[in-house]
């Protein structure tokens, strides 16, 4: 659900406003507006708080100090055990209570003993890492190359190039070395070896004073050059390969030396500089939320938002700090202020992934004062899923390994999160297999397993969706109907709240167009031929309504709507074609592996069902988040510009 929040505007005497200003900080529950625009457009009569010009200095200050100190922590490495919150807590109160002058001092006395040895570490540390990718990079082309260096001897008035060439090109070589000779007079050898199936190693050998003719040559030809690194590029191939290697074997050793000192630093260290790092940034963040505030004469004026439970409690500090000099107003908001109220959501545990990934893919939370659809959500995703998969054998495979991750990465949020989607659409998976009798492809009753129980007419439990594929349709298109209706009527209730009184007149006129047409459907199916034309009046005038409805209020556009609707509710049959050409491909993998020898059937059933299981996973998620996002959650959402997030300090909890 939407946390109820409230406007709060906060006046005082100009003398008491940085201790508010602390209070708040401290307190960490308002969301802070910014009379920035407000002031300047003179929509508020007040003037801009301004930050005066020792606290630009310290601001100035600070950041750089702040730089410096995000580099030396970037350079470090979080130490493997948890930072103590508690000790960090106290070092940030300590440093929090200094003023800035000994603030400063302490500061750049911490980053004096680490910064130049930190950087040096690191440095090194990059340089070895990149001198051992660019090695392994060169190693096995050297290696390639180097049986066929060592049969050659250059002196110094000669050149060489080595080349790498396919084998199927191998036959090139010879109009190669007529192109060299008439480039060098004559004065070039060319030796070649095959080094594997694939690959042919050449080294050329020409005069020095051809060299920049040949390599020009060779460049514009695009040939395959073995270029190395300048520190080897005047040696012998051969020398080059013994020299790699030494180097390759004598960086590891150092390199795990620096790593080494660079953890002892970071164990030694991290705690103070993250400290340090937290109580800086939260005293920039004082000094920039300054301009954000208005002030007059003599008095200044503080607004945001917070959640209503919370006004209370602010009101209370207040009072014990400031008595009667400080007030707290809590205003009226209103549907106008809907667009800039901040949004926070607060759900039941079982609720939050799905309020996470209705966030994500509308593009933020719902907007202030209209209806959070987290529940919804939360069961339509799970059921479309479980229509669509409908089989307790893979239903089951995946709510294992669901719990497994579960229990495995408890301290993964990203995990939970995925899990805790995805475990009731598993669940629904296995209880749409009930309904429709199918495990792992197979149909339960047709191996005895379970017995067939009659309903009424022709339908029976479990449900044979292979072969009564009309009633699977009609399922799948009432429900989107169900939806249609329900989002149109969710996106009329959202219109009234927010005041769009033609929005709302438009989608109640989509509903009953819907709703219209159900009860005509219903008079002629199921009343008595004595009250169906009552019925059939009904849904006409019904329809007839929402028509007038839509057309008057929403014009060209509504029509547009209209025919949206009748396109996103066909949308909804996709569950029928989707989980139907899911249970055909598991029906034929158990069929194929019936027709082969038994050890050789199971093989091939294990792999094709596995492969089918990433399928069965896969592409139902898609199908069923883009019904929710895009069928159904455009007929009501509306996105907040602003979510809630609160003038805190980071009270040493904030992480690398």
């Amino acid at each position: 659900m939407l946390v109820p929040m409230a406007k709060i505007e906060i006046i005082g005497p100009k003398n008491h406003f940085f201790d508010v200003l602390s209070l708040l900080h401290e307190e960490g529950t308002l969301h802070l507006e910014d009379l920035t625009k407000k002031i300047q457009t003179g929509e508020v009569p007040l003037e801009q708080m301004e930050v005066v010009e020792n606290q630009a200095v310290e601001l100035e200050r600070m950041e750089d100090l702040l730089l410096r100190l995000r580099s030396i922590l970037t350079a470090l490495n979080l130490p493997h055990e948890k930072v103590d919150g508690i000790s960090r807590q106290k070092q940030c109160l300590e440093l929090w209570q200094l003023d800035s002058k000994d603030l400063a001092a302490q500061v750049t006395d911490v980053i004096e003993q680490v910064e130049d040895k930190t950087a040096s570490l690191a440095q090194a540390q990059a340089s070895m890492e990149r001198e051992l990718a660019l090695l392994a990079r060169y190693e096995p082309i050297l290696h390639k190359i180097q049986p066929l260096a060592k049969q050659i001897v250059t002196t110094g008035t000669f050149d060489s190039v080595a080349l790498l060439v396919e084998r199927k090109y191998k036959g090139a070589l010879e109009e190669l070395k007529k192109e060299l000779d008439e480039i060098t007079k004559s004065q070039c050898e060319i030796v070649s070896t095959d080094v594997d199936d694939e690959t042919t190693a050449v080294i050329v050998v020409f005069s020095k004073k051809y060299s920049e003719a040949v390599h020009k040559f060779l460049a514009m030809e695009n040939v395959n050059q073995v270029r190395l690194p300048s520190e080897f590029q005047d040696v012998p191939f051969d020398v080059a390969y013994d020299q790699l290697k030494g180097r390759k074997s004598e960086i590891p050793v150092r390199l795990e030396q620096v790593r080494q000192e660079l953890n002892d630093m970071s164990t030694k260290w991290y705690l103070k500089l993250s400290s340090v790092r937290d109580v800086l940034v939260d005293k920039i963040d004082e000094i920039r939320a300054i301009p954000k505030f208005g002030r007059t004469e003599y008095a200044f004026v503080v607004t945001g938002w917070m959640p209503v439970s919370d006004v209370k409690a602010l009101r209370r500090l207040i009072y014990e700090g400031f008595k009667d000099d400080v007030i707290v107003n809590q205003m009226e908001i209103g549907e106008h202020d809907f667009e800039e109220t901040p949004v926070a959501l607060k759900n039941s545990k079982w609720l939050e992934p799905s309020a996470w990934v209705m966030s994500y893919l509308m593009g933020g939370k719902p907007q202030y004062g209209t209806v959070d659809p987290s529940m919804v959500w939360a069961i339509s995703f799970p059921l479309i899923f479980g229509m669509i998969v409908g089989d307790i054998g893979y239903g089951a495979i995946m709510l294992a390994i669901i719990l497994w991750m579960r229990f495995k990465f408890k301290d993964k949020e990203s995990v939970q999160l995925a899990t805790g989607l995805f475990g009731p659409a598993a669940t629904a998976a296995i209880m749409f297999g009930i309904f429709y009798g199918e495990f792992f492809g197979g149909i339960l009753w047709e191996a005895d397993v379970i017995t067939k129980i009659h309903l009424f007419g022709d339908f029976f439990l479990p449900y044979n969706r292979e072969e009564f594929v009309i009633p699977l349709m009609v399922m799948a298109l009432a429900l989107g109907v169900i939806q249609m209706v329900f989002g149109l009527v969710l996106g009329a209730v959202n219109a009234v709240k927010t005041k769009h009184t033609k929005h709302a007149f438009v989608k109640g006129g989509l509903a009953s167009l819907i709703l219209g047409g159900i009860i005509l459907g219903v008079s002629g199916y199921l009343l008595s031929a004595g009250i169906q034309p009552i019925g059939q009046m009904l849904g006409g005038a019904v329809m007839v309504a929402g028509v007038y409805a839509v057309l008057r209020y929403g014009g060209v556009m509504g029509a547009v709507e209209t025919l949206e609707l009748i396109s996103h509710t066909a949308s909804y049959i996709r569950i029928m074609a989707v989980g139907l050409s899911d249970a055909i491909f598991a029906s034929a993998i158990n069929k194929m592996a019936e027709s082969m020898p038994f050890l050789v059937g199971v093989i091939v059933a294990v792999l094709f069902h596995a492969l089918h299981l990433v399928l069965a996973a896969f592409t139902p998620t898609v199908h069923a988040l883009r019904l929710n996002f895009y069928e159904f959650g455009q007929k009501y959402y509306e996105t907040s510009n602003t979510e809630y997030e609160p003038f805190h300090k980071t009270g040493g909890e904030k992480s690398a």
